[in-house]
C-alpha cells in the first residue's frame, strides 16, 4: 500500500516521487504539478526529503564526470582523439 504523504490533498508518496521524476525540483513546483504541500503544509518537509532521496537515486545513475571523461579519451563515448 502506498502511504499517503500529503492528508491534505491525499497525495500519496508514489506521485510525488512520480512529479520530482518529471522535473520537480522543488517543493513549489511540486504543489504546482500535484497539489502536494499546498495545505496545511505539514508534509513539506517530507517532500524536500523525497526531492533529495529521488535526485540521489538519479545520480546513482549516471557515469561520474572522471570516469566520462576519461572513457572520451579513449575514444568511447564521443570526444576521444583519433589514432
Amino acid at each position: 500500500m502506498d502511504r499517503v504523504l500529503c492528508q491534505c490533498m491525499n497525495v500519496t508518496e508514489r506521485e510525488i516521487k512520480r512529479v520530482i521524476r518529471a522535473g520537480a525540483d522543488s517543493v513549489d513546483a511540486v504543489g504546482e504539478r500535484c497539489e502536494a504541500g499546498t495545505g496545511c503544509g505539514s508534509c513539506r518537509g517530507g517532500i524536500d526529503i523525497l526531492i533529495e532521496e529521488v535526485k540521489r537515486a538519479q545520480g546513482r545513475r549516471r557515469l561520474p564526470a572522471a570516469l566520462l571523461s576519461q572513457l572520451g579519451q579513449l575514444g568511447l563515448f564521443g570526444g576521444g582523439h583519433d589514432s
